[in-house]
């Protein structure tokens, strides 16, 4: 296996590493071996290696990450990785930290991919580490387009200057980089798209200028996902948008009965615990299809040696159940959270007559859970809680 170029932010890998049985009962880290996804993982893999923009979509703990990871993985191909999630707090978005991060990861991945070695350390900072690439720019391969880019956008990160001239040119770096190092095809991944939405505080046009820019890049195919899926569909399907059907649209589902079955069974088998038919439909029941908490039951299934009742009896007391549901919620308005325990009071669906007497207020409620990809809108105008373990956390059961 090729080199890792790490960094506090990024997991750059270079080429796939060796890939053996999909990993079973991780829980709380993406996986580049997903179990149940080689049909989802070949169609993404092809789309890379061609050049076609692609726009993954699904909800939290639906394992978007793991596909997308596995994917870059299959290509063979060098990539960068990002997750815009890292650079938000609140509703803020740290845009210097992005664009000096993208600006070392992109370069640094490319100078690796070339022949040269580059170390990026972690804990080291970031503006130290562009500033190192910079010198490394100049004294190795004299690229003026990109030392000159580089060399500006220190300034401006440094002394926290607007960077709307910057901006384009850094998006360009894999471009230029790829075409200077005869390099044919570069894959860049942003995990979290939706989230760019909040550096429009900082560059009001971000997107106009992503699709300006990408539109022309021939050596780079540039992969997307989401997890607040309401907000991807307006980012991408919205016709005032820049990314107007610009990306392939993947809608990345909960594993099917079947699969999540064949997974727990492996799974139990491969540690070598006894858990029959009844009791895995039990588990399927409880949780559905969601990667992340069928890892997660068969996990403490495994290590606790407790009864498949006795965990999923348990599970909404779970730390990591509690953590992982609370971080959802404190995103949403009081009305929000409040419409979302009348559904699940309901059983996890209804109608907004059912949610009370200011329909426009519940209205607007449903419409900012949908955005979060908490909610989705049925046939009948019937708005459904999208994740099982969330009803049965808001219940109390």
């Amino acid at each position: 296996m090729k080199e890792i170029v790490r960094c506090e932010r990024f997991i750059l890998l270079l080429v796939p590493a060796i890939c053996g049985y999909p990993q079973l009962f991780i829980y709380g880290v993406p996986t580049t071996n997903p179990f149940g996804r080689e049909k989802e993982i070949g169609v993404l893999s092809n789309f890379l290696k061609s050049g076609q923009p692609v726009g993954l979509m699904g909800v939290r703990r639906v394992g978007k990450t793991s596909l997308l990871l596995a994917s870059l993985h299959r290509v063979s191909l060098p990539y960068i990785y990002v997750s815009a999630e890292e650079f938000t707090s609140g509703k803020s978005f740290d845009f210097y930290s992005f664009v000096s991060s993208y600006a070392v990861s992109v370069t640094s991945v490319l100078y690796s991919f070339a022949g040269y070695k580059v170390l990026i350390e972690k804990g080291k900072s970031v503006v130290k580490q562009l500033r190192d690439l910079i010198g490394a720019v100049k004294v190795t391969f004299n690229i003026p387009e990109v030392s000159a880019t580089l060399d500006v956008t220190l300034d401006k990160v440094e002394r926290k200057k607007r960077l709307e001239d910057e901006f384009p040119k850094i998006v360009d770096l894999p471009q230029i980089m790829a075409e200077k190092f005869g390099i044919p095809k570069v894959v860049v991944a942003i995990d979290e798209f939706q989230y760019l939405t909040l550096a429009k505080q900082s560059m009001p046009n971000i997107f106009h200028v992503l699709r300006s820019k990408w539109q022309f890049h021939t050596r780079v195919s540039y992969v997307i996902s989401g997890s607040l899926i309401g907000m991807m569909d307006e980012l991408l399907n919205s016709k005032d948008q820049p990314f107007y059907q610009f990306f392939y649209l993947m809608k990345v589902e909960p594993l099917s009965s079947k699969a999540s079955k064949e997974f727990l069974k492996r799974g139990f088998e491969y540690y070598g615990v006894r858990i029959n038919d009844e009791e895995i439909d039990e588990i399927i029941n409880y949780v559905d299809g969601l990667p992340a908490w069928l890892n997660l039951v068969g996990l403490k299934i495994v290590n606790e040696r407790k009864s498949v009742g006795d965990v999923l009896n348990s599970l909404v007391e779970d730390v990591n159940v509690v953590n992982a549901v609370e971080g959802d919620l404190k995103k949403l308005s009081p009305k929000a959270k409040s419409v979302v325990k009348k559904l699940a009071i309901l059983g996890g669906e209804g109608r907004p007559k059912d949610l009370g007497d200011d329909r426009w207020g519940v209205i607007r409620a449903l419409q900012q859970l949908i955005r979060y990809g908490i909610v989705e809108k049925k046939d009948r105008g019937i708005y459904k809680i999208i994740d099982p373990l969330l009803v049965h956390y808001l219940k109390g059961d």
